[in-house]
């Protein structure tokens, strides 16, 4: 890659349970030394990495993805024509449909993203998941969708305590009793909606995989990881990279049932006593834990870039260390008044 380019990158927040928006272009811009302009795609003003000049020249908001793909679409258009963009990397798993929805439309206009197809999304997603046990030979915990509220009673009775509560996106409580299910139902759906998923505890191991896939069932660059520290969401807060034959297996599994396009996260759990493995998730998305991959010696966001943008990558790049941790840690935006105003009234922040 000989020119300079410029990419578009969402997921900016940065609470208990981080975007992945920052780490991407961290790795990217550490991956391209300087090549790499970035524009920071935030959904609210308070978005953290919006502030984080050292990352971008140029930061915009998006109106939420609960607006529809049409609005992103003029929104987007918008601001390519103020602000020329040759990639946007979305983030987050709430706004995948509505990217997928334009992506022709994009690409017509000069943008090239590298998202999986709406038959891979939906194969994968977390109502759908179940599927992966026939059509990859993956393990995946029991599981029931709930559409109605009052349903949940039986399946629960079927699934047996305790089981894990999930939203449709985010968010994920384990529930001990009936009580307690229905207070996370309603917790959940009054922010995602419905449907909500009931799916069997485990107690076990947790184990990450992050990987790029080429849409055509090759895998160009992974890394696995343990958790070793979890907040009381579930999401990693320290975690350190391994090597296991059988994650091997199972991504490989994946990929071939798939032929996945882009970035990817499966979340994987080590059963207790009896050793096998169990597909959990599977994460539209770069993970927020992402860097760790970086700083392995397998930069997965400078690998989707190069992939998206046409240059060939021949082999797969797995060849990462062994043994490197990550822990996380919170840090303070110091910013102007001013500068909150204005991306309040105007949508947008220039820096020089």
């Amino acid at each position: 890659m000989r020119r300079n380019i410029t990419i578009g990158v969402t997921g900016l927040n940065s609470t208990d349970s981080p975007a992945p928006g920052i780490p991407v272009i961290r790795c990217i811009k550490e991956g391209s030394a300087g090549r790499v302009q970035g524009i920071g795609l935030g959904y609210d003003s308070l978005d953290a990495g919006l502030y984080k000049m050292g990352y971008f020249k140029h930061v915009y908001l998006l109106p939420y993805p609960s607006e529809g793909a049409d609005c992103l679409l003029q929104r987007l258009l918008k601001i390519h024509e103020k602000t020329a963009m040759d990639m946007i990397i979305p983030t987050l798993d709430s706004e995948i449909y509505n990217f997928i929805n334009i992506e022709d439309k994009i690409h017509r206009s000069g943008i090239t993203t590298f998202i999986p197809t709406k038959e891979q999304l939906s194969m994968c997603s977390k109502t759908n998941i179940g599927g992966l046990e026939k059509d990859a030979d993956i393990l995946v915990p029991a599981g029931r969708v709930i559409k109605e509220v009052d349903k949940a009673g039986k399946a629960a009775e079927e699934l047996g305590f305790p089981i894990m509560v999930k939203g449709i996106f985010y968010e994920a409580y384990k529930a001990h009793n009936m009580d307690e299910v229905n207070k996370f139902i309603l917790k959940i759906s009054d922010r995602w909606g419905m449907p909500i998923i009931l799916q069997k505890y485990m107690e076990g191991d947790e184990f990450n995989v992050t990987a790029v896939g080429d849409g055509k069932g090759g895998m160009v660059g992974m890394v696995c990881m343990r958790k070793l520290l979890t907040t009381d969401k579930g999401k990693g807060w320290a975690g350190v990279t391994i090597r296991d034959d059988e994650l091997d297996r199972i991504a490989g599994r994946f990929f071939d049932a798939t032929e996945w396009r882009g970035p990817v996260e499966l979340e994987i759990l080590k059963k207790k006593r009896t050793d096998k493995f169990y597909l959990l998730e599977v994460n539209p998305r770069f993970p927020a834990w992402v860097y760790l991959s970086k700083a392995a010696g397998v930069n997965l966001p400078w690998l989707l870039v190069r992939l998206a943008l046409g240059e060939g990558i021949k082999k797969a790049n797995k060849d990462y260390k062994i043994g490197v941790i990550f822990t996380r840690y919170t840090d303070e935006n110091i910013l102007n008044i001013k500068q909150l105003e204005t991306l309040n009234v105007e949508g947008e922040l220039h820096y020089e």
